[in-house]
């Protein structure tokens, strides 16, 4: 069965893209076979991953994208979700990328109205568990072992529909106060989208494309982009490292109730 594992944190400028592709590459490398999901209308890392093929994918290639894959349940077409062809990474046969798309955006409204107003507008019902169904027809395409999804720093409705249906969650940090703020923000958002979840589960059971079934576990927290010195981070990075630590013990974990699934330093050799 395929792993959704989803990226997030609504403070900018924290590496997101960068472990996801990061993160990726080392599973892939490592035998499974992974498909990254470029989530973020910015598409930072479908630009990472296509470099100076970024312009001609589109061009040549107008239907593989996240927004095209959706967009049958997003734009009320009679046809079915299928999966896209995705982008096999050249330099490793075991690495997919589902490019992302600037005008994803442009279903944030519907999906929001969706979330609110299920039980009145029948013809809403769908759009919820349509991308986690979009996710499972590609994986199931691919035999992927992983699916890593690359959030946009925001609280949108895209990100909670997103969010809800991973199975992990994994939160990128910076060593500075504004990460200890994000953890304990997000220490009073995550409990509310799960809350949501939990009516979702319900309310589109019966629909084309079922919301998923399972809870989001935290799987822990990265801290990036601080100094080295002498093996160790230098004395004022140290000092927001275990800010960011406190927080999330004091804070994240009591208001979801679970413990991390893996440690910090060991996230890459985590067994999911």
């Amino acid at each position: 069965m395929t792993k959704k594992i989803c990226l997030f944190n609504h403070k900018g400028g924290v590496s997101k893209t960068t472990t996801s592709y990061n993160l990726a590459w080392k599973l892939a490398r490592n035998g499974k076979k992974v498909i990254m999901v470029d989530a973020d209308p910015q598409c930072n890392l479908t630009g990472l991953v296509l470099g100076d093929e970024f312009d001609n994918f589109y061009i040549s290639r107008p239907n593989d994208n996240l927004k095209a894959g959706i967009a049958p349940a997003f734009e009320a077409t009679p046809i079915p979700l299928t999966p896209i062809e995705c982008y096999q990474l050249p330099e490793n046969e075991n690495l997919y990328l589902v490019a992302g798309h600037i005008a994803l955006s442009e279903y944030e409204v519907p999906l929001s109205i969706a979330h609110q107003l299920s039980n009145t507008i029948p013809t809403l019902k769908n759009l919820p568990g349509a991308m986690n169904s979009f996710f499972e027809l590609v994986a199931a395409k691919y035999n992927a072992d992983y699916l890593i999804i690359d959030m946009n720093p925001s609280l949108s409705s895209i990100n909670q529909n997103l969010f809800c249906l991973s199975d992990y969650f994994m939160v990128p940090t910076s060593p500075d106060y504004f990460s200890v703020m994000a953890i304990n923000s997000l220490s009073g958002v995550l409990p509310k989208w799960e809350k949501w979840a939990k009516m979702a589960r319900v309310a589109f059971s019966d629909s084309s494309y079922p919301f998923p079934i399972t809870s989001t576990k935290f799987l822990g927290t990265i801290v990036q982009n601080f100094t080295i010195r002498n093996g160790e981070p230098s004395e004022a990075f140290q000092k927001w490292i275990d800010e960011v630590a406190t927080a999330v013990n004091t804070s994240l974990i009591p208001a979801i109730g679970r413990k991390p699934n893996c440690r910090l330093s060991g996230v890459f050799e985590a067994h999911f």
